[in-house]
């Protein structure tokens, strides 16, 4: 995989107006290849994401939701339905984040049912999986790590897209960050896991590591031979910081 992701995950910030300001910005010294631009992608809050759909059209910038239901329309107050997204032309949508595990509860097989719920529309989920620190001290993490994903893989559908994202609960927002090691531990950890479903779908999923990435650790952790991309919080809320984690990865690739 020659492509590097950078998917910016606003999380619950950002009004309209700074929404537009940051995609005009983000327009304007952002890369103007339309090749380069589809390894961007913005996950706005729900009630922005239209001000990015108008924003981004006639670009090459990708854009997806943050979460949404498996269920496309009925009686599910406060969800977000996946035929809207991609009516509104978004490509992906966040499934299983750590938040929505951790805050809002969410357990495996709701995970799984909104992988095939996304799939079912034509949006690639953006898988995410991790463990807790106390998963991590206890030598949990390949336990934790799989086990999430074969659950949400078993309503799966191998021949559509699907990306993975492996975010280490404890380094999300924290400041830490895994060490390359452990990151290329885990990824390879997934690929296996990936391929003992579907060993074509292994070959070409990308794998995007989140955790507190920064332009100052952007380059050692692109480098690594197992890591497609990143799904970054805090960082990809300012253009430039983004713009350079996206720029260093890719010299660190080149």
């Amino acid at each position: 995989m020659k492509a590097f992701y950078c998917a910016g995950n606003w999380k619950l910030n950002k009004s309209a107006e700074q929404t537009s300001a940051y995609l005009q910005l983000l327009k304007s010294s952002g890369p103007q290849s339309p090749n380069e631009q589809e390894e961007i992608i913005i996950l706005p809050p729900a009630l922005v994401a239209w001000k990015v759909s108008e924003g981004l059209r006639d670009t090459n910038f990708g854009w997806g939701g943050q979460n949404c239901y498996f269920a496309a329309h009925g009686a599910f107050t406060g969800e977000n339905s996946p035929l809207i997204l991609k009516e509104m032309g978004a490509k992906y949508c966040l499934v299983g984040h750590s938040e929505r595990r951790q805050v809002f509860g969410e357990p495996d097989e709701l995970i799984a049912n909104k992988v095939r719920g996304v799939q079912q529309h034509d949006l690639t989920p953006i898988l995410c999986v991790g463990e807790t620190l106390d998963d991590r001290r206890w030598n949990r993490t390949q336990e934790v790590i799989v086990r999430q994903l074969k659950t949400a893989l078993q309503n799966a559908d191998a021949q559509k897209p699907l990306w993975l994202a492996y975010e280490p609960v404890w380094a999300i927002g924290t400041g830490q960050v895994a060490t390359p090691i452990q990151v290329e531990e885990a990824h390879t950890m997934l690929r296996k896991g990936l391929a003992e479903w579907n060993p074509a779908a292994a070959e070409r999923t990308p794998i995007l590591y989140g955790g507190s990435v920064k332009s100052e650790n952007a380059g050692s952790l692109a480098g690594l031979k197992n890591v497609n991309g990143f799904l970054i919080g805090g960082a990809s809320l300012e253009v430039p910081e983004f713009l350079k984690i996206y720029k260093t990865a890719r010299e660190a690739r080149a």
